[in-house]
């Protein structure tokens, strides 16, 4: 697809497949829906749909037999978004964190935050208290586990989002190879990321380049 000025042209298509989030397996007649247009598509056996969609839309997607989820439109890339099965539980891998959509994702994070917690704030008496069964047991250790392993997740889409090969190429002449390699060695940090605005980092990204001149 095109972008012009952030947007994506008048009556080009969002391209996807939807997938079982832990198999792969794809996902036939799933139900697409643009919540600010109204429309509605299907995946084909396949798993593929094709719906027209803005940047910063959001999709609805619903399946029978899974857990619905929305998908938020940030780019034009090809989508693969997976879904889980209703009443099936999780077991968090890499694999399966990186496939989750980001509603899931957040989801995830604040189930496994509030599995993992061991300390609250008692009501009746007043100050925190302390609960050595969720410190030590098997459960809080592993939802403690999966808790980081997905906030890391979500700090390394909020980079990738803004972090693009699209903004550093067009502020600098790297080609492919030199590209990749400038992404790892100058990648910026959440804490950056969350606190600079577009211009902020348009200025990190020449200053980087630079630098990067410099040490060839």
């Amino acid at each position: 697809m095109t972008l012009i000025s952030g947007q994506l042209l008048a009556q080009e298509k969002t391209k996807g497949i939807i997938m079982e989030l832990v198999s792969g397996e794809k996902i036939e007649a799933a139900q697409i829906q643009n919540l600010r247009s109204k429309v509605e598509v299907q995946t084909n056996r396949d798993g593929s749909f094709a719906i027209d969609a803005n940047i910063n839309d959001l999709l609805l997607i619903k399946a029978n037999g899974y857990e619905q989820d929305t998908v938020f439109i940030y780019d034009s890339s090809l989508r693969r978004i997976y879904l889980n099965r209703i009443n099936t539980p999780i077991e968090l891998s890499q694999v399966v964190v990186e496939r989750m959509t980001d509603s899931r994702l957040a989801a995830e994070i604040q189930r496994e935050k509030e599995a993992g917690k061991y300390s609250d704030v008692s009501k009746n008496r007043g100050g925190i208290r302390i609960s050595p069964s969720r410190i030590f047991s098997k459960e809080g250790k592993q939802a403690r586990s999966n808790y980081k392993l997905l906030v890391a997740e979500m700090e390394k889409r909020a980079v990738d989002r803004k972090f693009t090969d699209n903004l550093i190429k067009e502020l600098t002449p790297l080609n492919a190879a030199e590209l990749a390699l400038f992404k790892e060695r100058f990648r910026p940090s959440y804490q950056f990321i969350q606190n600079s605005s577009m211009e902020t980092l348009r200025v990190y990204i020449m200053d980087s380049y630079k630098k990067f001149n410099e040490k060839k």
